[in-house]
């Protein structure tokens, strides 16, 4: 791994972090999407505290159980996904479900992550076939990979997935990352271990420690690394210059002196 110490000693220089807002909340989960939304959940179901307008909208289902995974990479079209009784529902930017085919019951075997696809569906990853799989709104198959064991042997269930500019990011901690593209066909594999939860932009991995952001650029084999203002992250996301941070009873939002990369 190289790292660039005078680039990272010269951004934590000129670089400052400010405190937009903090939350109080004890979040199970959060999010954002592009236009700065933010979403998190608890035992109550998933809210939306809009950008614009400071309001906040609820979305709840008593008859699923409890949200495991927001994505809202396009806020018109939300992604929920309800493990507890394997459904998979869209909401709209008011969090109402909308009115598609109910989430079929697969006869062998549940998904055991998911994400949204920009194509207008999900890509899920089953661990029976040991495969991604992509199904459209209508929960048809629409492309594949091969099986895990052929393509990445030793490399085991990833914990983690998302979608950016058509390819597909898989993760497992204990072995890096594997990358996709939008058929399902094996690109790569970024030897990049102990990674949980991670935002992708161009060639660049985003992702919190406790106390840090990390961006790695995988292309180049290099990193800048950010010193933040707290000492206890659970998870983060960057939105452009806005950083939101996840901490045990607050989400805190600062907003950066300058472009980060």
């Amino acid at each position: 791994m190289v790292l660039l110490w005078p680039l990272i000693l010269k951004s934590q220089e000129e670089i400052r972090f400010r405190l937009l807002k903090t939350i109080h909340v004890r979040s199970d989960i959060f999010s954002t999407d592009p236009l700065g939304n933010l979403y998190y959940t608890n035992e109550n179901g998933l809210f939306l505290l809009d950008a614009s307008t400071q309001t906040r909208k609820e979305y709840s289902n008593q008859t699923y159980g409890p949200v495991h995974l927001v994505d809202a990479e396009d806020p018109l079209n939300i992604l929920v996904f309800h493990p507890h009784f394997n459904r998979i529902l869209w909401l709209d930017r008011n969090l109402t479900p909308k009115a598609l085919p109910e989430t079929p019951r697969f006869p062998d075997e549940f998904p055991k992550i998911i994400c949204g696809s920009l194509l207008g569906g999900y890509w899920a990853f089953m661990p029976q076939q040991a495969r991604l799989q992509r199904f459209n709104q209508a929960f048809r198959l629409q492309a594949q990979s091969l099986p895990f064991f052929e393509l990445l042997p030793g490399f085991g269930q990833p914990s983690f997935l998302v979608e950016s500019e058509g390819r597909i990011f898989a993760s497992n901690p204990n072995q890096g990352i594997a990358v996709f593209d939008s058929f399902g066909n094996f690109i790569s594999l970024i030897p990049r271990k102990g990674i949980l939860q991670f935002q992708v932009h161009n060639d660049r991995i985003i992702y919190f420690t406790n106390t840090e952001i990390v961006i790695f650029d995988f292309a180049n084999n290099q990193e800048i690394l950010f010193l933040l203002p707290e000492t206890y992250i659970r998870s983060g996301q960057l939105r452009g210059r806005r950083i939101f941070v996840q901490t045990q009873n607050e989400i805190k939002i600062y907003e950066a002196s300058g472009n980060l990369f």
